[in-house]
């Protein structure tokens, strides 16, 4: 496999993290873009003269003016551009498709294999990208691992266009507010949308549960010290990236009943699975107290998620192609 030189322009943690560490493990030569001026993002390239950049998912600064600029700084530096669509499906009409048709990438990863068509209609070859694993990053929960928490979940609220994740929060986290029973919460949103979240749920989340904003690689120490990890989804076709993160650190997660989620791993063995508030109660109430069956389960997960599901095997298998179509583009500038 041949070695590339490529310039990663975005500033997401969990993409540098996931995708652009994967590639460094490969073998290429990465470069991270911090600076969002026009002007010294093209310094960059200049200085660092790589044959790839890439871009990723939805940035307010990549949907700026600086879009339209993007095709003409690759024609200049003759660079092949390669686009992680993160937000196929639920946001591939109103996110991904207005960027590609601005940008015209070279070519496009989607997480999401229905949109693999969507694409190629328009002239752009692309292949099948899912969400993975990145064992660096999240180490393997140990046996006596001290549990500070009982009931974890780390999460944006994300309510701002309906999804399935409405149905996903009302499987896992609200039959606990209900309850009474304590779940910490990491993410944004959370105290901003607390009158969406009376209107839509019927409940207040308690604010002593709202943990604040948690930097991505401090996830990985929030799943390991937990008891029990909510998994929530967005989509019934779809897994989130954290279901990889929270499974493959062998964490034991809830999550819910998904088309997605029962095609990947096996209920009770690898992962809990609910379809209702009374069934989270239940499977709550009584996996609580067990921290041994908590553990395998987690182990097994952790299993699974390193044998299938790890972000260099699943790029291995799809990187003849697009190395195919890089050296035909390359070798024509």
């Amino acid at each position: 496999m041949k070695t590339y030189k490529i310039f990663f322009l975005d500033h997401r943690t969990y993409c540098i993290n996931t995708l652009g560490d994967s590639l460094a493990q490969m073998g290429h030569e990465i470069m991270y873009q911090s600076s969002w001026v026009p002007e010294e993002i093209e310094a960059g390239i200049s200085y660092f003269k790589p044959d790839i950049l890439i871009t990723v998912g939805y940035n307010r600064r990549l949907f700026s003016p600086f879009a339209d600029k993007i095709s003409g700084l690759c024609k200049k530096y003759c660079l092949f551009h390669l686009y992680w669509a993160t937000e196929d499906l639920i946001n591939h009409t109103s996110w991904s498709l207005p960027y590609v048709k601005r940008t015209r990438p070279d070519f496009v990863w989607t997480i999401h294999p229905d949109c693999i068509k969507k694409y190629e209609k328009l002239g752009i070859p692309s292949s099948y990208l899912n969400f993975a694993f990145n064992p660096r990053m999240f180490p393997e929960k140990k046996k006596n691992e001290k549990e500070i928490y009982d009931i974890s979940f780390v999460g944006a609220t994300h309510l701002f266009k309906k999804t399935y994740r409405f149905e996903s929060l009302r499987h896992l986290l609200f039959p606990l507010v209900q309850i009474g029973e304590k779940a910490h919460i990491w993410g944004t949103g959370w105290r901003k949308d607390e009158a969406l979240i009376a209107k839509e749920f019927g409940k207040k989340i308690p604010r002593d549960w709202l943990q604040g904003h948690l930097l991505y690689g401090k996830s990985g120490s929030i799943y390991r010290s937990s008891k029990i990890v909510l998994g929530v989804q967005n989509a019934m076709d779809q897994v989130t990236q954290r279901t990889f993160e929270i499974l493959g650190s062998g964490a034991f997660m809830i999550a819910s009943r998904t088309q997605a989620m029962t095609a990947l791993f096996k209920d009770k063995k690898e992962v809990l699975l609910t379809s209702s508030p009374e069934e989270t109660i239940d499977l709550v109430r009584y996996y609580l107290n067990r921290p041994e069956l908590r553990h395998e389960i987690g182990a097994n997960a952790r299993r699974k998620v390193m044998e299938q599901y790890t972000y260099e095997q699943h790029i291995n298998k799809i990187w003849p192609k697009l190395e195919r179509i890089i050296e035909q583009k390359l070798g024509n500038m």
